[in-house]
């Protein structure tokens, strides 16, 4: 999901790791962006609906920022919708009331999202500018909103920030991506899928969000292809626990990247304290990790590979988990590109094995139909639980109990409006 970044006179937006994946299926050479903000199925948690005045001033600005971006210098629009149809079959002891089913899914490969940048050149060389993003569900979940399904159900709720850059590099504060989580889509196979990947395991199982509330970030200008950046997420009122969903309450994260002809790489390390459900208010648990990966592209054919080590309390991790995965892509044409990946957790007993493959076909400029196959083994020797995807809210069940094995098949259109 990250470089070689394409470069877009004008379009601020368009090197944000998280809107490759749209400008990969486009006329440009890129990789993807990063998806949720914290474990799965993380609802507004009083189950409020979202009122019609808020819906209607989200497409209100939407749509009048559409109208102004041809005219307003460095203001512009862009979405990213992801929907589909997934079958899925688990098989093995203990199976639920439910264990094998076809569904609409939003978001079987990319995360859906829509949003706006501003950026405009201040004085002293400097550039200010602000972000915000909204990501949602094509189909909402019974009991949920049309919001996406993370945080405590806010508007922009994926990116909400201002910035300030210069000759040194970048500082941000607010809403904005997790920087650990930025390193894993540098290397990740299969550019992060959300079937068949490293996802579910490295963000729900590990316990690593993608994106950071209240953040304060500094990324360094750009020096023979390494830069170093910082974030730090300090403590907010706004930082509480609810049910189903995993909150930071404070942490930092610290990661270096290079990119230099077809070699790319990226190490982070994050610390954070996090709240859940279970928790009151002042209790902390840690949750920490380092993350490590790289490609490496010969020609159309792209290596890629990946390694975490990280903590979870939470998510009953007693010992260190350790997830690697290994695998690339290749590009078949211009308008075609087939993916693989293989991937391993283990932290004591838990053993989690996860296998997937995927075609991604352009159908025109923007729009593209891919097909993935995902098959995910928990081969556990005690009671540990595995995730079966990093997808929208599913009627399905998403965990995966030991001796179980759950085989998927996702075919889906992506529409990448930049």
């Amino acid at each position: 999901m990250l470089d070689k970044r394409p470069v877009f006179i004008g379009m601020p937006f368009a090197n944000d790791e998280r809107v490759q994946i749209a400008l990969r299926y486009m006329d440009f050479k890129g990789q993807h962006p990063c998806h949720r903000h914290s474990l799965k199925n993380q609802f507004l948690s009083n189950g409020e609906i979202m009122e019609k005045k808020h819906l209607i001033l989200l497409a209100a600005l939407t749509s009048a920022l559409g109208v102004f971006n041809a005219h307003a210098e460095g203001l512009y629009t862009y979405a990213l919708i992801d929907g589909g149809i997934a079958s899925t079959r688990i098989s093995g002891p203990n199976l639920p009331a439910v264990s094998s089913k076809s569904e609409f899914i939003t978001g079987g490969y990319a995360p859906t999202f829509v949003g706006m940048t501003y950026e405009k050149a201040a004085s002293g060389g400097l550039t200010v500018g602000g972000k915000l993003e909204q990501g949602f569900l094509i189909s909402p979940a019974n009991g949920s909103n049309s919001r996406y399904f993370f945080g405590n159900g806010e508007l922009f709720n994926r990116e909400a920030n201002i910035y300030i850059k210069s000759a040194a590099g970048t500082f941000a504060m607010g809403t904005q991506p997790n920087f650990a989580f930025k390193t894993v889509l540098i290397g990740e196979p299969r550019s992060g899928s959300n079937f068949g990947s490293s996802l579910a395991m490295i963000d729900i199982k590990g316990g690593l969000p993608t994106v950071d509330d209240a953040a304060i970030s500094y990324t360094s200008a750009t020096f023979n292809g390494f830069s170093l950046a910082g974030q730090y997420v300090p403590e907010t009122k706004s930082a509480k626990a609810c049910d189903s969903c995993y909150n930071v309450k404070s942490g930092s994260r610290v990661s270096v990247s290079y990119a230099q002809e077809d070699i790319k790489f990226g190490l982070a390390t994050y610390d954070s304290s996090v709240l859940t459900s279970t928790q009151a208010p002042s209790a902390t648990i840690k949750s920490s990790g380092s993350i490590a990966s790289g490609a490496y592209k010969m020609g159309v054919i792209t290596l890629k590979g990946i390694f975490a080590s990280q903590k979870n309390p939470d998510m009953g991790l007693s010992t260190t988990m350790k997830t690697t995965g290994l695998g690339g892509s290749y590009a078949v044409s211009g308008e075609t590109t087939l993916d693989f990946g293989v991937y391993q957790s283990k932290a004591g007993a838990l053993n989690v094995a996860t296998t997937g493959a995927g075609a991604q076909h352009k159908l025109t400029k923007e729009l593209t139909l891919y097909g993935q196959v995902a098959k995910v083994q928990n081969k556990s020797t005690d009671t540990s639980k595995g995730f079966i995807n990093f997808a929208g809210p599913s009627v399905l069940t998403d965990d995966l109990l030991k001796g179980q094995t759950a085989n998927t098949v996702n075919l889906g259109l992506l529409l990448a409006l930049f």
